[in-house]
């Protein structure tokens, strides 16, 4: 089984290109130019989008109440506001999973307002590109996973709720898959990451060679 390389190997010239340094106050600029890409991961994004709003208008409750009254205003707000912000710890949480499975122990949560952003990092901790995969994906899939159910399985109302709840935390995952689809970029070339949590820096790198 192939070690991954420690920080020193990467930063070796004859064995890995330094593909991308990010530094966190550049992180939406590069999300939002990374989501217009042409990648697998982005693909799912949109195409979970375009599901959720089907859901949203699918499930609108405008048919049976005026869209003025109290109860429409009510799950406009609990759909779009409340329940998205009370997923925000559970979905940056669940980044944890692979980090801790995989051994990393310095593990570092952050935000900044000004870019809308928070964020869960593995200090020095270098990550290979199936495992940057699983913590970026990890969210995505058992929030999603836990919606799907509930809007299958609650009266119409908080079908429509949970549809909008749906669409607000799939674009929340939009960071996640554009840096992902950055990863897939390099073909059969092996790539890993690591995170400078005191500088507040992402290193991105990519092997010489293109043989697995």
């Amino acid at each position: 089984m192939k070690q991954t390389p420690g920080i020193a190997q990467l930063d070796d010239p004859s064995l890995y290109e330094k593909v991308l340094t990010l530094p966190y106050d550049e992180i939406s600029s590069f999300v939002l130019k990374e989501m217009t890409r042409y990648t697998r991961p982005m693909v799912r994004i949109w195409i979970t989008i375009a599901a959720s709003l089907f859901l949203s208008v699918w499930f609108w409750p405008g048919v049976i109440y005026h869209p003025e009254e109290p109860r429409v205003v009510a799950g406009l707000a609990t759909g779009l506001i409340i329940i998205p912000l009370l997923l925000v710890p559970i979905h940056e949480g669940s980044h944890l999973i692979p980090f801790l499975l995989a051994g990393a122990r310095d593990i570092r949560f952050g935000a900044d307002l000004r870019q809308g952003i928070i964020y869960v990092t593995a200090h020095r901790f270098v990550t290979k590109k199936r495992l940057f995969s699983l913590v970026a994906d990890t969210p995505f899939i058992l929030i999603t996973t836990a919606l799907l159910a509930v809007i299958l399985l609650t009266p119409p109302w908080w079908k429509w709720v949970m549809s909008m709840t749906f669409l607000v935390h799939t674009t929340m995952c939009a960071g996640d898959a554009a840096l992902t689809g950055f990863m897939s970029r390099f073909g059969k070339r092996k790539v890993f990451t690591w995170d400078d949590a005191d500088r507040k820096e992402a290193y991105f790198y990519a092997s010489a060679e293109s043989n697995e």
